[in-house]
């Protein structure tokens, strides 16, 4: 054997050393890594579920303000419909009573108050011919337009 093949083999033997020692310092680093994996998938997992339990809650809690939402939305239609009723309904008789209110206020007044003959009271007016008329033509003016 020449020194040659002697360094040959030495250098070998140390390369296989470095390797093995390599080889040792990556299994002991992938061990380490599989018990991190292991406990964060042991601290991970009961969370996960908390968090599907949570968002299935969540999710039923959407449905019902969904329902209530559709209810109201309901309720105020039905409101807006009936509101629409009772002014239909109302609205003649209301219109009837503050025309006779005015009516009455004005006639109290007419009757407190020294009446002339140029005073109408209600719809009879007293008043010479010619006032007559002209009222007449302002009341169709008006009606006309």
């Amino acid at each position: 054997m020449t020194a040659l093949a002697v360094v040959l083999i030495v250098v070998a033997i140390v390369g296989l050393v470095v390797v093995a020692m390599a080889v040792q310092s990556l299994i002991v680093t992938l061990r380490s890594l599989r018990e991190t994996v292991e406990d964060m998938r042991r601290q991970t997992l009961p969370a996960i579920a908390e968090l599907r339990a949570t968002v299935a809650a969540a999710n039923g809690e959407i449905a019902r303000v969904d329902s209530l939402l559709d209810t109201a939305e309901e309720v105020g239609a039905r409101v807006e419909a009936t509101s629409r009723l009772a002014w239909l309904v109302m609205r003649n008789p209301l219109v009837k009573l503050a025309s006779a209110s005015v009516a009455g206020d004005r006639a109290a007044r007419r009757l407190s108050s020294p009446s002339t003959p140029h005073q109408p009271i209600g719809r009879i007016a007293i008043e010479p011919a010619d006032d007559v008329a002209r009222a007449r033509g302002r009341r169709r003016s008006r009606r006309a337009g």
